[in-house]
């Protein structure tokens, strides 16, 4: 049986990757799409990715990019005072 899936909204994908960032200090779209489907989701690689970036982006989080992944975590106090 395959049970019905809760759909990804910006809410759900704000508080899974705050909730990640607050335990382990960072997170990436892949834990937070992990994360997600433990929660009943369906989630996609692509729309994690979507929202997070606009998310981060309102929030004013920070990210670091590698070319290979984006690494979200909050901005530090001196980083806001710059």
């Amino acid at each position: 049986m395959n049970p019905i899936r809760k759909k990804v909204t910006l809410a759900s994908v704000r508080s899974t990757a705050t909730t990640l960032i607050l335990a382990q200090g960072v997170t990436t779209t892949l834990a937070v799409k992990m994360a997600l489907r433990d929660r009943g989701y369906w989630a996609r690689q692509a729309d994690i990715s979507q929202k997070l970036i606009r998310i981060a982006l309102r929030e004013g989080w920070s990210v670091n990019d590698n070319g290979t992944f984006r690494v979200y975590y909050f901005p530090t106090l001196p980083a806001l005072l710059n």
